[in-house]
C-alpha cells in the first residue's frame, strides 16, 4: 500500500495566497475552517501541483464531493484565483498622488498595508461570462492547440523563426474577435480551425501520413 505524501507547507501557502485566505464560494475567511482541495482526485493523479489544488471551506468542499457544487464551478473558480480574481485593490490619497494603498489580508507581502508608488494603474478584469476565457477547461485546451501549432512551426522554421502574432491575428481574422473573447458556442470551430493549422505544418503533414497522433482530444486533455 502507497503511503500518501503530506502537501508541501510552501505548495500550501501558495494556494493559500492564490485564493486569498478565503473559499471562493462562499467567501469563508475563518481559517479553521479552510481546506486543500484536489480537483482531479490525489487517487488519481498521485501527486500535489498548484494547478490542480483549490482553497475551499470544509462546507464548500463538502458540497463538491456531493456535486452540489459542479465540477464547471470548480475549474472556473481555480481560473478566476489564477488570473487574480481574488485580489481586491482600494485605492486612496489626494488626486494629484501617483500613491495607491492596498489593504487586505496578506498576500505574500510582509505587510497587511502597503503604499506603492506608480505612474500607472492595472486593473484585472475577470473574464466575460459565457466566452471562453471564462470556461477553465475550453481556454487551457485551446491554448494547448496553440502552443502546439507553434511547437510544430517551430520544428519547421527553427526555434528564432517563429511569429506567434501570425497565428493570432489569423484567428481575429477567421472569427472576428481574439481566441479567448470567443462566445463558448464557437469553441468546436475554433478547435478545429486550430487543428487544421496544425495538421497544415511539415511536421503536421508527415504525422498524419503515419497515422501518428499530432494532437490530444479535447475529452482526453481533459484526463491529463
Amino acid at each position: 500500500m502507497t503511503t500518501r505524501k503530506a502537501l508541501p507547507k510552501r505548495l500550501e501557502k501558495t494556494i493559500y495566497q492564490q485564493f486569498g485566505a478565503q473559499c471562493p464560494f462562499c467567501g469563508e475567511q475563518d481559517v479553521s475552517t479552510l481546506q486543500i482541495h484536489h480537483i482531479e482526485p490525489h487517487a488519481v493523479v498521485q501527486e500535489h501541483s498548484a494547478e490542480n489544488l483549490l482553497l475551499t471551506c470544509a462546507n464548500c468542499h463538502q458540497k463538491i464531493e456531493d456535486r452540489r457544487i459542479s465540477a464547471r464551478d470548480v475549474h472556473r473558480a481555480k481560473f478566476e484565483a489564477e488570473q487574480g480574481g481574488n485580489v481586491r485593490p482600494k485605492a486612496s490619497g489626494t488626486a494629484n498622488s501617483n500613491t495607491v494603498t492596498v489593504s487586505g489580508d496578506n498576500h505574500g507581502m510582509v505587510a497587511n498595508s502597503i503604499s506603492v508608488q506608480t505612474l500607472k494603474t492595472s486593473i484585472n478584469v475577470a473574464p466575460m461570462s459565457g466566452t471562453i476565457s471564462a470556461s477553465y477547461s475550453r481556454r487551457n485546451y485551446a491554448k494547448y492547440l496553440i502552443d502546439r501549432y507553434h511547437d510544430f512551426k517551430r520544428a519547421e522554421v527553427g526555434k528564432g523563426n517563429v511569429r506567434h502574432a501570425v497565428l493570432y491575428k489569423s484567428i481575429e481574422r477567421e472569427f472576428g474577435a481574439k481566441w479567448d473573447n470567443l462566445p463558448e458556442e464557437r469553441f468546436e470551430a475554433l478547435v478545429s480551425y486550430l487543428q487544421r493549422r496544425i495538421d497544415s505544418t511539415r511536421l503536421g503533414k508527415n504525422r498524419k501520413a503515419r497515422g501518428q497522433a499530432r494532437y490530444s482530444a479535447f475529452d482526453e486533455h481533459q484526463t491529463k
